[in-house]
Order: C-alpha cells, then structure tokens, then sequence
C-alpha cells in the first residue's frame, strides 16, 4: 500500500498488528456521512462509491478500485464522516482503526508517524490544488490568472475527483 511506502518491515508489522480485513457485501455501507469517523480503509478489491447528501438528493463524489483509501481523516480528526462509502460489489476492505493507530501515535510509533506524515503530504497537494481552483473561481470575468480559463461544471468535478484520490 502507497501510504506504507517508508516503513521498514517492523513499522509495518506494527501496523499490521492492529489492522482489520473485512468484507463487505454488495450495496452495504463501509462508513455512513455523518457517523463518527473510526478509521481508514484500504480497498483491497473490488468498488465503492462514495456520495453525499445534498439538496437534492444523493450526489455520486467518486467511484474508487482496488488499491484506493478511504476515510484518511478519520486518523487525524474525530470529525464525522463527510460521506457515505457504499460498497458496488462484495468488496474487501483493510480497515486501520483510528483508536488503534492514535495509541500507536501517543506510545510515539515511528510507524504511525510516517502514515500521518503521508496523510499530511497529500492533504497539503489537495490544498495547494485548492487554492488554485480558489482563485481562479472567485475571479471576475477576464480577471482570472493568466494561462486559467473560466471553470467549467466538467472542470469541477475532476477538481472533486482529484481531490479524492491519493497520490503519491
């Protein structure tokens, strides 16, 4: 998994030791917008959609495969879930609990800090590409910066899928 990419074998172990494979049937939910969030899930195969609740009804945020992780921030943060991640198929999920891994963080793992360093390096690309969008959204016509043009509805929602998924 990318986000364990600097452990050593026994940071690695280390946070083996506490994570959980499940399984989850079609159409089931692996965490529910507005629950408390309880930990990251690695998706390990099959896919999910994540949506969220608006105005108007359920709005699909991102449909993510094997190899992606879901629920980052519930390490960092005891926020509730900002989305609902529903299972398409029977999927098979690594669940890293939260409570578990900020026990490791408190005993002063180097394994946990590594992974909140990793959550904290993509967070920060998420924000910087952010900003950019920012600006060139809040920008009066033929004011925005040069090289951006006006976004469109397609431009926004790849700048919510990016914002979704993890790369490293």
């Amino acid at each position: 998994m990318a986000l364990c990419r600097a452990l050593s074998p026994a940071e690695f172990d280390a946070i083996g030791a506490i994570v959980e494979s499940r399984t989850i049937p079609a159409g089931n939910e692996l965490f529910r917008e507005g629950d408390a969030g309880d930990g990251l899930y690695l998706l390990v195969s099959g896919e999910v959609n994540v949506v969220k609740q608006g105005p108007e009804g359920e709005h699909l945020l991102a449909k993510l495969e094997a190899g992606a992780v879901l629920g980052e921030m519930s390490l960092i943060t005891s926020d509730a879930r900002s989305a609902t991640g529903r299972a398409l198929g029977d999927v098979i999920v690594l669940r890293l609990p939260a409570a578990g891994f900020r026990t490791l963080i408190d005993s002063g793992s180097t394994a946990a800090l590594k992974i909140a360093y990793a959550i904290a390096e993509v967070l920060a690309r998420r924000l910087a590409a952010m900003n950019t969008i920012v600006l060139a959204l809040s920008a009066k016509p033929g004011t925005a910066p040069k090289g951006s043009a006006p976004m469109k509805t397609q431009d926004l929602r790849e700048l919510h899928r990016t914002m979704q998924v993890w790369s490293f």
